[in-house]
């Protein structure tokens, strides 16, 4: 350390240094696992498992694209764009950057965007993974053409089943591209020490179940043509 240094520090202005961002305040907890290798057989059985035998389906076509990155995207974010189809031919348009840090600040591309922030938390085989995820929606049906997306060439198709209303949680069936089939559990909730703890009871019940979790995230099991 310098003269200067140890002066400005006895003096206490010496530099600081800045404080890392805070988290999103909000979370999704999910798990997904492979129905063939154990556990919950499909949705009706994860229903059952969760107390919430009659909530609804709701189809849906998922699309991912190829993207170089837009402008503004944070250095070193992972770039996922896809679009969702739903039976009724609603679209909408999702841009999401992840990082392994929290920003402490970002931007949609333009105001055409809803923009919403979360921590992913995902129980795969080894400990939780926490993933901050800033994501940038719009209603529309194809990316604007100044992201210069271009489609991959094969889709997967996901079923809903949404209880947050009764039991907190949504369920989801993915069928991907090679024509397997993938089951998920999630919640939306504060990201918090009692929603993971919650989260994290419910999966181990699960695993008493025989579910194998997966580490991949939905994007890297969807978007991967044979």
């Amino acid at each position: 350390m310098t003269a200067a240094a140890v002066l400005l520090l006895a003096a206490g202005l010496a530099p600081q240094t800045p404080a890392a961002a805070p988290e999103p305040k909000g979370a999704e907890y999910a798990v997904r696992w492979d129905p063939a290798k154990g556990g919950p057989a499909n949705a009706a059985e994860t229903l059952t498992f969760l107390g919430a035998p009659d909530a609804a389906p709701v189809h849906y076509e998922i699309q991912f694209y190829d993207l170089p990155a837009p402008k503004d995207a944070p250095p070193g974010a992972a770039i996922i764009l896809r679009r969702r189809t739903a039976a009724d031919g609603s679209t909408e348009i999702r841009l999401k950057y992840r990082t392994s840090s929290p920003l402490s600040s970002w931007a949609c591309p333009d105001a055409a965007y809803h923009a919403k922030a979360q921590v992913d938390v995902g129980f795969g085989a080894d400990a939780p993974s926490r993933v901050n995820s800033y994501s940038c929606v719009m209603s529309a049906t194809r990316p604007p053409e100044d992201l210069n997306a271009v489609p991959k060439k094969c889709v997967s198709q996901m079923v809903r089943y949404d209880a947050t209303g009764s039991v907190g949680y949504k369920v989801e069936v993915w069928t991907l591209p090679d024509g397997s089939t993938r089951l998920e559990i999630s919640r939306t909730a504060a990201n918090s020490v009692d929603e993971l703890a919650r989260f994290t009871h419910l999966v181990e019940g699960l695993v008493a179940r025989g579910v194998r979790p997966l580490s991949e995230s939905k994007t890297e099991l969807g978007s991967k043509c044979p």
